[in-house]
């Protein structure tokens, strides 16, 4: 270590409080020895990531009764999958790790963003705009079919909406209304606590981007979504399709 890096980390410790430091140096600590056990681990599956992911795809078709296994000719994707989530799940600090945690902190940093440069209009319309072609095709299968379920499915069954309730859960309730909890609040407070998006909220999350597009979604998809208020105990979202008047 150099003399200027030396003195940059001695200045930076004299700066911390007793209490930031025994934070930082616990947090510190604890990623060294987090690393060190992913690393072995991921050794371990690197070493037959295709069988572990034929196995475990095996295992899975037979638990559900399902004869065609869908990840049978991506098994070492599929092991590279699974050896990320077990890797995620290993780490426990500053706090347990979810799989969604990374899609979650890239919408909050989007979020904040367009918030504080007062950008939201234009980021909804783009979105709705990039989602036209995708979900206005779903007119045609309910017209089609006359299940108008599609509709709703079209925006909460694809897996990039699946990816961001992973880890709270998501429910259907018959075929026209569907439930999820706000995946945000665990990632949020712990930005808090480092001074990050100090002005995001859920409330604001769920009537500033969630409703408004979804709003939007029920236009390109010719139907009427009718989308539950902000409930800050339960943090519970539903959405409901029907048909237009």
């Amino acid at each position: 270590m150099s003399t200027a890096q030396k003195q940059v980390r001695q200045l930076m410790a004299d700066s911390m409080t007793p209490a930031e430091k025994a934070r930082a140096d616990g947090i510190m600590h604890g990623w060294l020895a987090f690393n060190a056990q992913a690393r072995e681990i991921e050794q371990r599956f690197e070493r037959d990531l295709e069988g572990i992911g034929k196995e475990v795809g095996e295992l899975i078709c037979r638990k559900l009764g399902i004869e065609k296994s869908p990840v049978a000719d991506r098994n070492l994707e599929f092991g590279r999958l699974i050896s990320d989530t077990f890797r995620t799940y290993q780490m426990r600090l500053p706090y347990m790790h979810q799989s969604n945690d990374a899609l979650i902190k890239e919408q909050l940093k989007t979020f904040d963003l367009m918030l504080k440069k007062d950008l939201l209009p234009e980021m909804i319309q783009h979105d709705l705009d990039s989602m036209y072609e995708i979900l206005h095709e779903r007119v045609y299968w309910v017209q089609q079919t006359g299940d108008l379920s599609l509709a709703l499915d079209a925006v909460t069954t694809p897996t990039c909406f699946r990816n961001l309730t992973i880890g709270e859960g998501f429910q259907w309730h018959g075929d026209r209304k569907v439930s999820w909890l706000s995946p945000y609040k665990r990632v949020l407070e712990k930005g808090w606590k480092r001074n990050i998006w100090t002005d995001v909220t859920e409330q604001k999350i769920h009537e500033q981007w969630t409703r408004p597009r979804y709003q939007g979604y029920a236009q390109h998809l010719e139907c009427h979504f009718d989308i539950s208020d902000w409930n800050e105990e339960t943090r519970l979202i539903t959405i409901e399709v029907s048909p237009l008047a």
